[in-house]
């Protein structure tokens, strides 16, 4: 799947927490995440979370993978490689994840997740050789 960014503040108004947060503008320009409008991006993953009704998708900028929503983005490219897989979190009540899309590790792993976003390094290197792995195969 291919992206392109077409807006980098997004508005976050999410039901399940309405009584801790109303409203939420985020600007990904900031803060390390580095989001420019125009970039295309190739997605490596796609999750939804439990507490939320927003799509992520995983892409890296500045050499760091981060999930961005994907109100940001328009889609380039719908197709997905065939060798990624999809697992749905039914009932798992220790996983803040309803459904992850993407490639092996990411999504078999129960633990690459959360060491993905805490910048484990042996995490990293995997997941910059699926993406070198999923580019050379686009």
């Amino acid at each position: 799947m291919k992206i392109t960014c077409k807006a980098t503040t997004w508005e976050r108004s999410d039901q399940n927490n309405m009584d801790t947060v109303h409203l939420n503008i985020v600007d990904y320009t900031f803060g390390g995440y580095g989001l420019e409008l125009g970039n295309k991006h190739l997605v490596m993953g796609v999750v939804s979370y439990k507490d939320s009704n927003t799509i992520y998708y995983l892409i890296d900028t500045y050499g760091k993978p981060f999930w961005f929503p994907s109100q940001l983005f328009e889609i380039l490219d719908h197709s997905v490689p065939q060798n990624w897989f999809i697992n749905v979190y039914c009932g798992n009540e220790t996983s803040n994840v309803n459904t992850l899309l993407g490639f092996d590790e990411l999504v078999k792993d129960e633990d690459f997740h959360d060491q993905l976003i805490e910048r484990d390094e042996e995490v990293l290197r995997l997941y910059f050789k699926r993406k070198i792995e999923l580019e050379q195969s686009c």
